[in-house]
């Protein structure tokens, strides 16, 4: 995301365990999974991403043209447009998603990085979100992702020199070949505006998985 935020993840889909007694895992290709108090060799062959991996994996796996509308700010009073594209890929292991953003705004050249990652505990994606636009380097939300039906809704609250302030991104109208993801921010209560709005189009040599 740019002005905007994104997600890392690792779903086994088994849920692993290491106690003092079983010693430590096997990390250099088996796991050391406890059935019943006994450990069970875990070929890494046969540990599989969960279905939330599998799913977002589904939806937006491939390489995406886009095309940016960006709202007026103090730098861009008339706004301004965009043009780039969008990688999403597997991340090692098919235990993530990572997507790769690059856009051309004007004359400025913006890349970022985001991984996303399945929390069962909280239902919903971790994400982080590097971009060349933050001195700070990346942006780890502490909101989950979630799937509202076949909308992808992110929401945060943060807070900036003392004034709070609520960031939204939305992932929606998700089809075969074109997404609309759109960023809202505001003050915290208040009603929120449109940022940004990106429009991807599936390139025709990416399908998905």
């Amino acid at each position: 995301m740019r002005a905007h935020f994104r997600w890392i993840a690792a779903t086994l889909g088994v849920a692993l365990t290491v106690s003092p007694m079983a010693g430590s895992a096997q990390i250099a290709g088996k796991a050391d999974l406890r059935v019943f108090g006994e450990a069970q060799p875990v070929p890494r062959s046969e540990v599989k991403a969960g279905p939330e991996i599998t799913r977002l994996l589904h939806e937006l796996s491939g390489t995406w043209s886009i095309s940016e509308e960006l709202a007026p700010d103090a730098s861009s009073p008339k706004g301004k447009t965009g043009k780039g594209s969008i990688i999403w890929r597997p991340g090692p292991g098919g235990f993530s998603v990572v997507e790769e953003y690059r856009s051309q705004q004007g004359g400025d050249e913006i890349g970022g990085l985001g991984v996303f990652w399945w929390d069962e505990a909280a239902h919903g994606y971790h994400t982080i979100w590097c971009d060349s636009t933050n001195p700070g380097g990346c942006i780890e939300f502490k909101n989950v992702v979630r799937w509202e039906g076949s909308t992808l809704v992110l929401q945060e609250d943060y807070e900036v020199k003392g004034r709070k302030y609520t960031f939204k991104e939305v992932f929606g109208d998700i089809r075969q070949d074109s997404f609309t993801q759109t960023l809202y921010s505001g003050d915290m209560g208040g009603a929120l505006k449109v940022d940004q709005i990106i429009r991807g189009k599936r390139m025709k040599e990416s399908s998905r998985p």
